[in-house]
């Protein structure tokens, strides 16, 4: 019982301080999904760590010492607790920062992670040797159920109640419980082992005895574990980019990914592969068929597109660790699988964080992990053929072995042609994606795009596209390069606090601040007695912009652009040289669609205050697909004594104006009784003016404003 309780606790607190130390470090590095990409490399490298750890010690040192070993080294990390990143790590500039959270990482979680990752596997072995009839196996299903459950409860019962400080504090506190647990698991293990009993002398357990290793299941082992790990990340990273990168959608994912472990370790009776294969076969085209659709920039519900991509990546995960564990070895072996599993994972957190956005324009390890997926399933099916078909022969009398074989046949068959039909499907999709495509970039922070469309028309224009989402449009004609389109006409909300700013309307200068650049579509309301100042995290963006738009070139050295996430730049500003004294300051900074929660809350509305003059406009853009923010960007004009009006406008496609929504928060008079301003004000819904919801540094919930 000890055993279980000490690998279930483990894991428990292993995928709780994941999401945790991950929304810690989200707002320093802009909020991308690539921040939680890296996260999760720094976990499946730190799990390589301590399964090696584990292999090496269970195999070189006698139980005892073992048990001294890992005791002493869980002690000294008490040390390092309670586990809070130091705000002074926060990065200083815009270059891509993976190293930088790796490090940081390292130096707030590594040791406490390492040890902690390796309670599953260690303890394993040491419940082979305390209990050499029973087979182990099936407590690191217990793990994963752990696992699972220190993810589930984090969005649903940690987040929503506990600020992030306390669950630092109440995460070291069960770190000490561990710590307790594994002692009393090693005691148990010190009373039944002989005083010097060496690691070879340990009696090997007869389970699975008949269970060989062949030469090719380590790599079988790696490769699956590898594509499972791709399947996981890549569909997590699509998902997010046009979403929310939020610990909901982190979690989900990696929880599915987790079940896939449970299931496929707790028996070999649950991953039957005449249910999971074809399953898979029969989801991939599905998935397929959307992506045609993302890349031709059509909406899809984004209930079906959670459905399939995430179905389809159980599915395939599935599919990657039944076939795993039916390649399993004898637990005389069991520490060396488990390395060779948390090698897998760790190259494939590799290939996804380090390698694609190096070698692929978009996310095409997507697809591309599904088909290696089938293909691998393949190569495990002929190492081991065997295919369960008594359900089959209850049903049609025949011959056993003959079905058997045909069976056999028709299976490799089919997964060795549907990959390759599959595989043939990917440069049509890279096509499809490439149609009238100036530019592409893909970077740390997300894929953008220049699309030009109406080529020879009047109708002609530039596009820029970050994942689906359209963040600015200029037609080629000279008569309408200087109008403002897509979310920034001159009835937008921004549009209206820039052309009727009381000093605008006395021909004075001003001066406006843009969190978030896309293509510099404000700039058309340049004046020469103005400066405009754009914060942009990505440098990317800033390149595309002036080589395929001329907004920001046309407006000269008026124009200021200062690369690095908007509110580090702006905490940066303030201590070092006090306040910019904005009369307007805009808040567009979407990654895709998804929200910048670090942007939204009470101590940002702080920051950008401190910016703005008394009777400044806070002008924050709202537009999105899937969340309502008008309740918390209302409730946080409350909260700062401010009068908050919303302006939504509708699109008109003609002249590239896309529906928008903006709150407009000040105490400015002369704006607020404009009446060209009153005009376009629309009023608030009631549901908006009772909401409570307020988020901060240390709480926010993205779930409560799905809309």
């Amino acid at each position: 019982m000890i055993y279980a309780i000490a690998i279930f606790f483990s894991a428990f607190l292993l995928f709780q301080i994941q999401p945790l130390i991950a929304r810690f470090i989200l707002p320093w590095y802009g909020g991308t999904p690539a921040v939680w990409s890296t996260c999760l490399l720094f976990f499946q490298v730190g799990l390589l760590l301590g399964y090696s750890y584990a292999h090496l010690i269970s195999k070189y040192l006698s139980p005892r010492k073992q048990i001294g070993t890992h005791l002493l080294l869980l002690g000294l990390s008490l040390f390092l607790m309670p586990i809070i990143p130091d705000a002074a790590n926060k990065p200083t500039d815009a270059n891509s920062p993976v190293l930088g959270i790796i490090m940081l990482l390292l130096t707030t979680v590594g040791l406490p992670y390492i040890l902690i990752s390796s309670t599953a596997p260690l303890l394993q072995k040491w419940f082979e040797n305390t209990y050499p009839l029973k087979s182990p196996y099936r407590l690191y299903a217990l793990s994963n159920l752990g696992s699972l459950l220190g993810l589930l409860t984090y969005p649903f019962l940690i987040e929503p109640n506990l600020g992030l400080n306390t669950q630092a504090i109440v995460w070291s506190i069960g770190y000490g419980f561990a710590f307790c647990t594994c002692g009393c698991a090693g005691w148990a293990l010190y009373k039944s082992s002989p005083k010097n009993l060496a690691p070879h002398q340990v009696a090997p357990s007869t389970l699975n005895a008949s269970n060989k290793m062949n030469l090719l299941d380590p790599f079988l082992w790696i490769a699956l574990s590898a594509c499972g790990s791709v399947i996981l990340l890549a569909a997590t990273n699509f998902i997010c980019q046009d979403v929310a990168v939020i610990p909901f959608l982190w979690i989900l994912p990696l929880s599915l990914y987790l079940i896939t472990f449970i299931i496929a370790f707790d028996n070999p009776r649950w991953y039957v592969r005449w249910f999971w294969i074809p399953a898979l076969i029969l989801i991939v085209p599905k998935i397929f068929e959307l992506l045609e659709l993302h890349y031709a920039l059509k909406d899809v519900d984004l209930t079906v597109q959670m459905a399939t991509y995430l179905g389809g990546m159980f599915i395939a995960s599935m599919v990657c660790h039944g076939e795993m564990v039916r390649l399993k070895p004898s637990t005389k072996h069991l520490t060396f699988f488990y390395l060779m599993v948390s090698t897998g994972g760790a190259l494939g957190g590799i290939f996804v964080t380090l390698v694609a956005p190096r070698i692929f324009s978009d996310f095409w390890e997507w697809p591309l992990g599904l088909v290696t997926t089938m293909l691998l399933a393949a190569m495990s099916f002929l190492r081991k053929p065997a295919i369960q078909t008594s359900w089959v022969h209850r049903y049609f009398p025949v011959n056993k072995p003959i079905l058997k074989h045909t069976l056999a046949f028709c299976t490799v068959l089919m997964m060795a042609g549907i990959p390759l039909y599959f595989g043939m499907k990917i440069p049509e999709l890279v096509k499809e994606f490439s149609d009238g495509v100036l530019a592409n970039n893909r970077n740390f922070y997300g894929v953008i795009r220049v699309i030009e469309s109406g080529k020879g028309t009047s109708t002609h224009r530039y596009k820029l596209y970050h994942g689906q989402i359209n963040h600015g449009i200029q037609f080629q004609d000279p008569d309408m390069m200087r109008e403002p389109t897509t979310y920034y006409s001159e009835h937008s909300g921004i549009g209206l606090a820039i052309r009727r700013h009381p000093k605008r309307l006395n021909d004075q200068g001003i001066k406006l601040g843009v969190v978030g650049l896309g293509s510099g579509t404000i700039a058309t309301y340049f004046k020469p007695e103005d400066l405009f100042v754009y914060y942009e995290i990505d440098p990317d963006v800033e390149r595309l912009a002036r080589k395929y738009f001329t907004y920001l070139n046309d407006v000269g050295d008026h124009m200021e652009v200062v690369l690095g996430d908007g509110r580090i730049s702006l905490e940066r500003e303030f201590k070092n040289t006090g306040s910019r004294h904005f009369d307007i300051l805009a808040v567009d900074a979407f990654s895709g669609d998804a929200i910048p929660i670090h942007l939204l809350t009470r101590e940002a509305f702080e920051l950008y205050l401190k910016h703005l003059n008394p009777d400044g406009i806070l002008a924050i853009h709202i537009s999105n697909l899937h969340f309502n923010l008008d309740p918390l960007i209302h409730h946080l004009g409350k909260e700062f004594e401010m009068s908050s009006i919303l302006v939504e406008e509708s699109s008109d496609r003609s002249n590239g104006i896309k529906r928008s929504s903006w709150v407009l928060l000040t105490n400015n008079q002369l704006f607020l009784q404009h009446d060209r301003v009153q005009a376009y004000v629309t009023p608030w819904p009631k549901e908006v003016l009772d909401s409570k919801i307020l988020w901060t540094d240390d709480y926010s919930n993205v779930v409560e404003l799905l809309k």
